[in-house]
Protein backbone atom coordinates (compact mmCIF):
# COMPACT_ATOMS: atom_id res chain seq x y z
CA UNK A 1 0.00 0.00 0.00
CA UNK A 2 1.14 3.13 -1.16
CA UNK A 3 1.52 5.68 1.98
CA UNK A 4 0.84 9.44 1.68
CA UNK A 5 3.33 11.47 2.38
CA UNK A 6 2.85 13.83 5.72
CA UNK A 7 2.35 17.71 4.55
CA UNK A 8 4.93 19.24 6.96
CA UNK A 9 7.36 17.53 9.82
CA UNK A 10 9.27 20.30 12.06
CA UNK A 11 12.10 19.18 13.83
CA UNK A 12 13.62 21.56 16.75
CA UNK A 13 17.38 20.70 17.50
CA UNK A 14 18.44 21.10 20.76
CA UNK A 15 21.87 20.18 22.45
CA UNK A 16 20.71 17.75 25.77
CA UNK A 17 22.20 20.11 28.24
CA UNK A 18 20.05 23.29 27.36
CA UNK A 19 17.38 23.64 28.98
CA UNK A 20 15.46 26.52 27.14
CA UNK A 21 16.21 24.08 23.89
CA UNK A 22 13.77 21.80 25.31
CA UNK A 23 11.80 24.60 26.65
CA UNK A 24 11.46 25.72 22.74
CA UNK A 25 10.47 22.44 21.59
CA UNK A 26 7.53 22.43 24.35
CA UNK A 27 6.06 25.41 22.76
CA UNK A 28 6.46 24.84 19.11
CA UNK A 29 4.94 21.31 19.75
CA UNK A 30 2.09 23.26 21.78
CA UNK A 31 1.87 25.87 18.92
CA UNK A 32 1.40 23.12 16.08
CA UNK A 33 -1.11 21.47 18.21
CA UNK A 34 -3.25 24.06 18.89
CA UNK A 35 -6.80 24.66 17.69
CA UNK A 36 -5.24 26.96 15.08
CA UNK A 37 -4.05 23.85 13.02
CA UNK A 38 -6.57 21.29 14.37
CA UNK A 39 -8.94 21.73 11.71
CA UNK A 40 -6.52 20.10 8.75
CA UNK A 41 -6.53 16.52 7.86
CA UNK A 42 -4.88 14.48 10.45
CA UNK A 43 -0.86 13.99 10.45
CA UNK A 44 -0.71 17.55 8.57
CA UNK A 45 1.54 18.97 11.09
CA UNK A 46 4.24 17.09 13.32
CA UNK A 47 6.98 18.49 15.67
CA UNK A 48 9.78 16.24 16.47
CA UNK A 49 12.50 16.56 18.78
CA UNK A 50 16.44 15.90 18.23
CA UNK A 51 18.43 16.49 21.00
CA UNK A 52 19.35 12.95 22.73
CA UNK A 53 22.41 10.51 20.60
CA UNK A 54 20.42 8.53 18.73
CA UNK A 55 23.78 5.82 20.11
CA UNK A 56 26.38 6.42 22.66
CA UNK A 57 28.24 9.02 21.79
CA UNK A 58 26.60 9.96 18.68
CA UNK A 59 24.76 13.10 17.23
CA UNK A 60 20.92 12.79 17.42
CA UNK A 61 18.58 10.79 15.21
CA UNK A 62 18.46 11.54 11.60
CA UNK A 63 15.62 13.66 10.00
CA UNK A 64 14.55 10.80 7.76
CA UNK A 65 14.50 13.87 4.87
CA UNK A 66 16.90 12.16 2.33
CA UNK A 67 16.55 8.46 3.48
CA UNK A 68 13.43 7.10 4.88
CA UNK A 69 13.93 6.12 9.02
CA UNK A 70 12.32 2.36 7.84
CA UNK A 71 10.04 1.04 5.22
CA UNK A 72 7.11 2.67 4.28
CA UNK A 73 7.58 6.33 6.06
CA UNK A 74 8.46 8.78 3.35
CA UNK A 75 9.78 12.32 4.05
CA UNK A 76 6.96 15.00 4.53
CA UNK A 77 6.12 17.72 1.79
CA UNK A 78 7.75 19.89 3.55
CA UNK A 79 10.53 19.47 5.94
CA UNK A 80 11.74 22.93 8.31
CA UNK A 81 14.54 22.52 11.07
CA UNK A 82 14.74 24.52 14.10
CA UNK A 83 18.19 25.14 15.38
CA UNK A 84 18.35 26.35 19.11
CA UNK A 85 22.07 27.84 19.66
CA UNK A 86 23.13 28.00 23.01
CA UNK A 87 26.46 27.96 24.60
CA UNK A 88 26.76 23.90 24.78
CA UNK A 89 26.00 23.62 21.32
CA UNK A 90 28.76 26.13 20.98
CA UNK A 91 31.12 24.35 22.39
CA UNK A 92 30.36 21.06 21.37
CA UNK A 93 29.71 22.42 17.27
CA UNK A 94 33.53 23.59 17.78
CA UNK A 95 35.29 20.29 17.78
CA UNK A 96 35.58 19.19 14.37
CA UNK A 97 35.54 15.32 15.57
CA UNK A 98 32.19 15.98 17.95
CA UNK A 99 29.02 14.76 16.28
CA UNK A 100 27.40 17.74 16.77
CA UNK A 101 29.91 19.28 14.02
CA UNK A 102 28.59 16.86 11.38
CA UNK A 103 25.28 17.17 12.34
CA UNK A 104 25.12 20.72 11.87
CA UNK A 105 26.92 20.41 8.47
CA UNK A 106 24.29 17.80 7.87
CA UNK A 107 21.78 20.46 8.42
CA UNK A 108 23.12 22.91 6.10
CA UNK A 109 23.58 20.45 3.48
CA UNK A 110 19.93 18.89 3.79
CA UNK A 111 18.94 22.61 3.05
CA UNK A 112 20.60 23.15 -0.21
CA UNK A 113 20.02 19.92 -1.63
CA UNK A 114 16.78 18.81 -0.91
CA UNK A 115 14.59 22.53 0.36
CA UNK A 116 14.83 22.71 4.08
CA UNK A 117 14.02 25.51 5.66
CA UNK A 118 16.27 26.01 8.25
CA UNK A 119 15.45 28.63 11.19
CA UNK A 120 18.01 29.48 14.19
CA UNK A 121 16.90 30.36 17.40
CA UNK A 122 20.71 32.33 18.99
CA UNK A 123 20.36 32.79 23.31
CA UNK A 124 19.48 36.01 23.90
CA UNK A 125 23.54 37.40 24.89
CA UNK A 126 25.44 34.83 23.27
CA UNK A 127 28.01 35.86 20.90
CA UNK A 128 28.06 33.53 18.13
CA UNK A 129 28.95 35.18 15.08
CA UNK A 130 32.84 34.30 15.37
CA UNK A 131 32.27 30.76 16.34
CA UNK A 132 32.26 28.02 14.31
CA UNK A 133 28.88 27.12 14.98
CA UNK A 134 28.11 30.82 13.77
CA UNK A 135 30.42 29.99 10.37
CA UNK A 136 28.64 26.75 9.95
CA UNK A 137 24.96 28.55 10.16
CA UNK A 138 26.13 32.13 9.66
CA UNK A 139 24.65 32.48 5.99
CA UNK A 140 21.04 31.60 7.29
CA UNK A 141 18.93 34.60 8.66
CA UNK A 142 18.03 33.39 12.64
CA UNK A 143 14.50 34.23 13.83
CA UNK A 144 14.59 37.54 16.39
CA UNK A 145 15.88 36.56 19.74
CA UNK A 146 13.38 37.40 21.48
CA UNK A 147 10.94 35.07 20.44
CA UNK A 148 13.02 33.05 23.59
CA UNK A 149 11.42 35.10 25.79
CA UNK A 150 7.45 35.98 23.93
CA UNK A 151 5.84 32.45 22.74
CA UNK A 152 3.31 34.08 20.82
CA UNK A 153 6.31 35.57 19.10
CA UNK A 154 7.83 33.07 18.29
CA UNK A 155 4.54 31.21 16.80
CA UNK A 156 4.34 33.78 14.43
CA UNK A 157 8.12 34.12 13.24
CA UNK A 158 7.95 30.36 12.59
CA UNK A 159 4.50 30.19 11.20
CA UNK A 160 5.06 33.08 8.74
CA UNK A 161 9.16 31.58 7.98
CA UNK A 162 7.85 28.32 7.20
CA UNK A 163 4.64 29.95 5.10
CA UNK A 164 6.62 32.45 3.60
CA UNK A 165 9.04 28.91 2.73
CA UNK A 166 6.60 26.92 1.13
CA UNK A 167 4.98 29.87 -1.35
CA UNK A 168 8.29 31.00 -2.39
CA UNK A 169 9.09 27.20 -3.37
CA UNK A 170 5.25 27.84 -5.38
CA UNK A 171 6.86 30.56 -7.34
CA UNK A 172 4.11 32.52 -5.19
CA UNK A 173 5.02 36.47 -3.43
CA UNK A 174 7.19 34.98 -0.36
CA UNK A 175 6.55 37.85 2.01
CA UNK A 176 3.21 38.04 3.74
CA UNK A 177 1.28 40.86 3.19
CA UNK A 178 -2.05 41.84 5.35
CA UNK A 179 -4.54 43.47 3.91
CA UNK A 180 -5.62 46.43 6.67
CA UNK A 181 -9.75 46.57 6.25
CA UNK A 182 -10.42 49.79 8.57
CA UNK A 183 -13.14 52.89 8.64
CA UNK A 184 -11.41 55.84 8.27
CA UNK A 185 -14.11 57.60 10.48
CA UNK A 186 -14.94 56.37 13.76
CA UNK A 187 -18.08 56.75 15.23
CA UNK A 188 -19.00 59.54 17.70
CA UNK A 189 -18.46 57.03 20.75
CA UNK A 190 -15.43 56.11 18.51
CA UNK A 191 -14.34 59.40 18.58
CA UNK A 192 -14.72 60.65 22.22
CA UNK A 193 -11.61 58.02 22.84
CA UNK A 194 -8.07 59.73 23.27
CA UNK A 195 -5.45 58.28 21.08
CA UNK A 196 -4.79 57.18 17.56
CA UNK A 197 -7.06 55.03 15.88
CA UNK A 198 -6.77 51.57 16.22
CA UNK A 199 -5.44 51.32 12.31
CA UNK A 200 -2.78 53.23 13.31
CA UNK A 201 -1.80 50.82 16.39
CA UNK A 202 -2.30 47.89 13.61
CA UNK A 203 0.10 49.82 11.09
CA UNK A 204 2.89 50.49 14.13
CA UNK A 205 2.34 46.83 15.16
CA UNK A 206 3.33 45.64 11.43
CA UNK A 207 6.14 47.78 10.66
CA UNK A 208 8.10 46.93 13.60
CA UNK A 209 7.46 43.15 12.28
CA UNK A 210 8.63 41.16 9.33
CA UNK A 211 4.97 41.88 7.72
CA UNK A 212 4.35 43.29 5.27
CA UNK A 213 1.11 45.44 4.98
CA UNK A 214 -1.05 47.06 2.24
CA UNK A 215 -3.44 50.39 3.38
CA UNK A 216 -5.55 51.46 1.16
CA UNK A 217 -4.72 55.75 2.41
CA UNK A 218 -0.47 54.91 1.75
CA UNK A 219 -0.39 52.35 -0.95
CA UNK A 220 -3.06 53.59 -3.94
CA UNK A 221 -0.91 55.68 -5.90
CA UNK A 222 -1.92 58.86 -7.65
CA UNK A 223 -3.48 57.82 -11.02
CA UNK A 224 -4.63 54.09 -10.06
CA UNK A 225 -8.39 52.47 -10.40
CA UNK A 226 -8.41 52.61 -6.68
CA UNK A 227 -11.61 50.30 -6.88
CA UNK A 228 -9.45 47.82 -8.74
CA UNK A 229 -6.45 47.76 -6.84
CA UNK A 230 -8.25 47.49 -3.50
CA UNK A 231 -10.04 44.73 -4.71
CA UNK A 232 -7.03 42.90 -6.36
CA UNK A 233 -5.20 43.43 -2.95
CA UNK A 234 -8.12 42.05 -1.11
CA UNK A 235 -8.16 38.91 -3.79
CA UNK A 236 -4.28 38.57 -2.96
CA UNK A 237 -3.52 39.60 0.49
CA UNK A 238 -4.55 37.99 4.45
CA UNK A 239 -7.35 40.56 5.50
CA UNK A 240 -7.49 41.75 9.13
CA UNK A 241 -10.98 43.59 9.61
CA UNK A 242 -10.76 46.20 12.37
CA UNK A 243 -13.74 45.92 13.14
CA UNK A 244 -14.96 49.78 15.07
CA UNK A 245 -18.68 50.61 15.54
CA UNK A 246 -19.71 51.72 11.42
CA UNK A 247 -17.12 49.04 9.79
CA UNK A 248 -19.44 46.70 9.52
CA UNK A 249 -22.39 49.06 7.58
CA UNK A 250 -19.85 50.78 5.47
CA UNK A 251 -20.19 49.28 1.42
CA UNK A 252 -16.29 49.27 1.11
CA UNK A 253 -15.70 47.54 3.82
CA UNK A 254 -18.41 44.94 3.51
CA UNK A 255 -16.95 44.65 -0.67
CA UNK A 256 -13.46 44.31 0.50
CA UNK A 257 -14.36 41.33 3.22
CA UNK A 258 -16.36 39.74 0.94
CA UNK A 259 -13.68 39.72 -2.46
CA UNK A 260 -10.97 38.44 0.10
CA UNK A 261 -13.86 35.29 1.24
CA UNK A 262 -14.82 34.50 -2.25
CA UNK A 263 -11.03 34.41 -3.84
CA UNK A 264 -10.56 31.98 -0.87
CA UNK A 265 -8.09 34.77 1.74
CA UNK A 266 -7.46 33.88 5.31
CA UNK A 267 -9.82 37.01 7.19
CA UNK A 268 -9.52 37.13 10.60
CA UNK A 269 -11.68 39.74 12.44
CA UNK A 270 -10.45 42.05 15.16
CA UNK A 271 -13.86 43.16 17.31
CA UNK A 272 -12.79 46.71 18.73
CA UNK A 273 -16.61 47.69 19.02
CA UNK A 274 -17.17 51.01 21.39
CA UNK A 275 -20.90 52.01 21.10
CA UNK A 276 -21.97 48.64 19.61
CA UNK A 277 -23.52 48.48 15.67
CA UNK A 278 -26.97 49.45 14.35
CA UNK A 279 -27.32 45.71 12.31
CA UNK A 280 -24.03 44.58 11.55
CA UNK A 281 -23.59 42.04 8.52
CA UNK A 282 -23.72 38.23 7.56
CA UNK A 283 -20.69 39.27 5.20
CA UNK A 284 -18.05 39.61 8.42
CA UNK A 285 -19.10 36.06 10.32
CA UNK A 286 -18.05 32.91 10.22
CA UNK A 287 -13.90 33.78 11.01
CA UNK A 288 -12.08 33.48 13.49
CA UNK A 289 -11.98 36.76 15.95
CA UNK A 290 -10.27 37.97 18.59
CA UNK A 291 -11.06 40.66 21.05
CA UNK A 292 -8.83 44.26 21.38
CA UNK A 293 -9.74 47.08 23.58
CA UNK A 294 -8.90 50.97 22.78
CA UNK A 295 -7.48 52.01 26.33
CA UNK A 296 -4.79 48.58 25.72
CA UNK A 297 -4.95 47.58 22.23
CA UNK A 298 -1.32 46.01 21.80
CA UNK A 299 -2.14 42.88 23.48
CA UNK A 300 -4.98 42.43 20.97
CA UNK A 301 -3.71 43.66 17.97
CA UNK A 302 -0.29 41.47 18.65
CA UNK A 303 -3.66 38.11 19.00
CA UNK A 304 -5.01 39.10 15.61
CA UNK A 305 -2.27 39.10 13.90
CA UNK A 306 -0.07 35.60 15.18
CA UNK A 307 -3.79 34.38 14.46
CA UNK A 308 -3.59 35.91 11.22
CA UNK A 309 -0.41 34.30 10.07
CA UNK A 310 -1.53 30.98 11.79
CA UNK A 311 -4.92 30.90 9.44
CA UNK A 312 -2.21 31.75 6.07
CA UNK A 313 -0.09 28.84 6.96
CA UNK A 314 -3.09 26.72 7.74
CA UNK A 315 -4.11 27.62 4.38
CA UNK A 316 -1.28 27.07 2.81
CA UNK A 317 -1.06 23.42 3.83
CA UNK A 318 -4.66 22.89 3.26
CA UNK A 319 -3.91 23.95 -0.45
CA UNK A 320 -0.81 21.12 0.09
CA UNK A 321 -3.23 18.67 1.34
CA UNK A 322 -6.31 18.86 -0.93
CA UNK A 323 -3.56 17.14 -4.18
CA UNK A 324 -4.40 13.65 -1.58
CA UNK A 325 -8.10 14.82 -0.86
CA UNK A 326 -9.18 15.20 -4.29
CA UNK A 327 -8.44 11.64 -5.00
CA UNK A 328 -11.78 10.87 -3.35
CA UNK A 329 -13.62 12.74 -5.75
CA UNK A 330 -14.44 15.99 -4.36
CA UNK A 331 -16.08 18.39 -6.05
CA UNK A 332 -14.85 21.55 -3.99
CA UNK A 333 -12.40 21.47 -1.43
CA UNK A 334 -12.29 25.33 0.29
CA UNK A 335 -10.09 26.44 2.56
CA UNK A 336 -12.68 28.04 5.05
CA UNK A 337 -15.77 26.43 5.89
CA UNK A 338 -18.52 27.37 3.03
CA UNK A 339 -21.52 29.77 3.40
CA UNK A 340 -23.95 31.47 1.67
CA UNK A 341 -20.98 34.20 0.48
CA UNK A 342 -18.69 31.43 -0.56
CA UNK A 343 -21.23 28.71 -2.15
CA UNK A 344 -23.60 30.32 -3.98
CA UNK A 345 -21.03 31.87 -6.74
CA UNK A 346 -18.92 28.78 -6.50
CA UNK A 347 -22.61 27.06 -7.05
CA UNK A 348 -23.06 29.01 -10.40
CA UNK A 349 -19.50 28.58 -11.88
CA UNK A 350 -19.89 25.04 -11.08
CA UNK A 351 -22.99 24.71 -13.01
CA UNK A 352 -21.25 26.44 -16.10
CA UNK A 353 -18.41 24.14 -16.38
CA UNK A 354 -20.26 20.64 -15.07
CA UNK A 355 -23.85 21.23 -16.15
CA UNK A 356 -24.50 17.05 -16.04
CA UNK A 357 -22.49 16.56 -12.28
CA UNK A 358 -25.77 15.04 -10.36
CA UNK A 359 -23.82 14.72 -7.10
CA UNK A 360 -21.93 17.91 -4.93
CA UNK A 361 -19.36 16.07 -2.47
CA UNK A 362 -17.56 18.82 -0.53
CA UNK A 363 -14.41 18.90 2.24
CA UNK A 364 -13.67 21.77 4.11
CA UNK A 365 -10.97 22.08 7.23
CA UNK A 366 -12.59 21.11 10.81
CA UNK A 367 -14.35 22.23 12.96
CA UNK A 368 -17.84 20.50 11.08
CA UNK A 369 -20.86 23.47 10.56
CA UNK A 370 -23.71 23.42 13.03
CA UNK A 371 -27.27 21.72 11.96
CA UNK A 372 -28.50 25.14 11.76
CA UNK A 373 -25.93 26.28 9.17
CA UNK A 374 -25.80 23.04 7.37
CA UNK A 375 -29.42 22.71 6.77
CA UNK A 376 -28.85 26.52 5.00
CA UNK A 377 -26.48 25.35 2.63
CA UNK A 378 -28.64 22.24 1.63
CA UNK A 379 -31.35 24.63 1.12
CA UNK A 380 -28.94 26.62 -1.27
CA UNK A 381 -28.00 23.27 -3.03
CA UNK A 382 -31.25 22.24 -3.24
CA UNK A 383 -32.27 25.63 -5.08
CA UNK A 384 -29.54 25.01 -7.34
CA UNK A 385 -30.73 21.39 -7.99
CA UNK A 386 -28.70 19.41 -6.10
CA UNK A 387 -31.53 17.92 -3.58
CA UNK A 388 -30.05 14.27 -3.07
CA UNK A 389 -26.36 13.75 -3.51
CA UNK A 390 -24.90 16.21 -1.31
CA UNK A 391 -22.11 15.71 1.09
CA UNK A 392 -20.20 18.50 3.02
CA UNK A 393 -17.37 16.84 4.93
CA UNK A 394 -14.41 17.87 7.12
CA UNK A 395 -11.40 15.15 6.98
CA UNK A 396 -12.67 14.05 10.82
CA UNK A 397 -15.99 13.37 10.04
CA UNK A 398 -14.62 11.68 6.54
CA UNK A 399 -12.30 9.51 8.48
CA UNK A 400 -15.30 8.99 10.65
CA UNK A 401 -17.32 7.13 8.02
CA UNK A 402 -14.25 5.43 7.12
CA UNK A 403 -13.40 7.60 4.35
CA UNK A 404 -17.14 6.78 2.06
CA UNK A 405 -18.58 9.61 0.24
CA UNK A 406 -22.45 9.39 0.27
CA UNK A 407 -23.79 7.98 -3.15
Amino acid sequence: MTVAPPILDVFVVWHPDDVEGRERFTEIHEHFHSPAFSGLAGGAVEVYGRSEPWTDGSAPRPFGIEEPLCEGLPAAQFNMIVVVVDANLLRAGADPGNPWNAYLHEIVRLRKDHGVGVFPIIAEGLNWETSVVGAILGEVQSLPQAVSRDRGLLGRELAQAISQQIRGRAGLSERLTVFVSHTKHGSLAEAKDVGPAMYEHVRDFIQSSHLSAFFDAQDIQPGDAWADTLEQAAASSALLMIRTDVYAAREWTQREVCTAKRSGMPVVCMHALTAGEERGSFLMDHVPSVVSHLGDPGPGVARALNRLVDETLKYTLWRAQTSYLSDHGFDWLPAQSPEPTTLAPWLIAHQEVAPDDKHLWVIHPDPPLGEAEREVLLELCAMAGFKVDVDILTPRTFAARGGELKR
